[in-house]
């Protein structure tokens, strides 16, 4: 049968190498990447694929997957069609997620699931004999209300399903890497909410000053997001120096159209 455990946070006096440490840190500073989750599974025990899967509608939607070798990536997509077009509904993690969703605290569960547990001869010939999976660890949390997101790690035959040690390895690991994990969705949700935010302003620019360039607009709707120049340079893949450039040009182009040509002006204009 699989195994099951439930918990609501990090158990106290959780001691983990530094190495994994640095590895939680990377996945929470940035938005949500599968690479970077699979990275700080691997520094408590070895794995062979990870897929991020979000939960909704009672129903799996694949986020990203992603392989220790690069040259297998596409395995987890693939895997994944054939699993939801034909056994998702069958999966032990679905009322799980279910339940998850319903809870209002940021609850997680972890289940394990052998290769030989599984309820269907075809889901295991298909997936996990086709693929030479040998089990698989999964950790499902709810970054945000009803945002159930599932963290899928596989073992292949080559490195053999997981030894109790190394469970409970991965068992200490999952609470920080589910916080890890919500804290890098937080993250993307604000990227996306910014990103989104740009882009208006950079259509109402379009039609309040016509005579700017792409860039040029590009340069000041970030600054009326507050964006620095750095800042800015990063988000558009451009030296420091362009963007003052971008900004000097637009600048001279907006007070010629009598507009503000500074950054709270901006901020105004196009709030």
């Amino acid at each position: 049968m699989p195994q099951l455990w439930t918990f609501e946070s990090a158990g106290a006096g959780t001691v983990l190498p530094a190495g994994t440490v640095s590895a939680l840190l990377d996945v929470a500073s940035a938005p949500a990447d599968a690479g970077r989750l699979l990275r700080a599974v691997r520094t408590v025990v070895p794995a062979a694929y990870l897929s991020l899967v979000r939960v909704r509608r009672d129903a799996p939607e694949l986020v990203e997957g992603c392989a220790c070798r690069p040259q297998d990536d596409a395995v987890v997509s693939q895997c994944f069609a054939i699993y939801r077009r034909r056994y998702y509904r069958q999966d032990a993690m679905l009322p799980l997620a279910a339940e998850l969703a319903s809870q209002r605290s940021s609850g997680m569960a972890v289940l394990h699931c052998r290769a030989d547990e599984l309820p269907d001869a075809g889901w295991r010939s298909d997936i996990y004999e086709r693929e030479r999976l040998a089990d698989r660890f999964t950790l499902l949390h709810a970054p945000t209300a009803g945002q159930v997101q599932a963290i899928h790690v596989y073992r292949d035959d080559r490195l053999g399903p997981l030894q109790p040690d190394e469970l409970e390895r991965l068992l200490g690991l999952a609470p920080l890497l589910g916080q890890a994990h919500a804290a890098a969705w937080r993250v993307q949700g604000a990227r996306e909410d910014r990103d989104q935010h740009v882009a208006e302003r950079e259509q109402r620019l379009r039609r309040l000053a016509p005579g700017l360039s792409a860039r040029e607009r590009a340069v000041c709707a970030r600054i009326a997001q507050g964006m620095s120049a750095d800042g800015i340079a990063v988000d558009l893949d451009v030296a420091p120096s362009t963007v003052v450039t971008l900004r000097k040009r637009a600048y001279l182009k907006l007070a010629e159209a009598g507009l503000p040509a500074e950054r709270l002006g901006l901020a105004r204009l196009l709030h």
